[in-house]
């Protein structure tokens, strides 16, 4: 995937920056979860092609680096914005938009749990956060839209399937008897 190096990169780095000054000067709970969760962590993610790499350091003092992204970095993150806008709203959910592939994470299980936490945070503080919601606002009017939107799903088609890993084993294996 070919990454743009134009102002949507720098402008994508910029909203990440305010999400964590925001975060910052609220403190409390998200904030402690951020810092423990991402402090001495690297990531690389991509938003509608765009990549960036993430890199925080400084524990408390958090201070978050963003740089653009190297072709050939595999990515722990990747969506596009009209998902992100759909999460952001309350339109789906964050599981729901993982199981169907519209979000892309990689990690190991301690640190998907704890982007998990910090991510679902950080929507519960943009219902009553005002800084949070100018935030939101500005990216939902600046971030470019696809030429024609995709069609809002009903709730009932957001459930994640089960049994997804079960279905993939051949019937001959599921059959196999393993009695003593």
């Amino acid at each position: 995937m070919v990454y743009a190096s134009d102002n949507r990169q720098e402008q994508l780095a910029n909203w990440i920056l305010d999400l964590v000054e925001i975060l910052r000067a609220k403190g409390g709970r998200t904030w402690r979860l951020l810092v423990e969760t991402v402090s001495g962590k690297t990531a690389a993610i991509a938003l509608d092609g765009i990549g960036l790499r993430l890199r925080a350091s400084g524990g408390n003092e958090l201070l978050l680096t963003v740089e653009p992204l190297a072709e050939s970095e595999p990515l722990i993150f990747r969506s596009d914005a009209e998902t992100l806008r759909d999460a952001i709203a309350g339109r789906l959910s964050v599981d729901a938009a993982v199981t169907a592939g519209d979000i892309y994470v990689r990690g190991d299980l301690e640190d998907l749990r704890g982007i998990y936490a910090v991510t679902m945070e950080i929507l519960a503080d943009s219902a009553i956060n005002p800084q949070l919601q100018r935030l939101w606002e500005e990216f939902d009017e600046s971030w470019e839209r696809p030429s024609s939107p995709p069609p809002c799903r009903a709730l009932e088609q957001q459930k994640p399937p089960y049994g997804y890993l079960v279905n993939q084993v051949s019937e001959d294996v599921l059959r196999t008897d393993v009695g003593e």
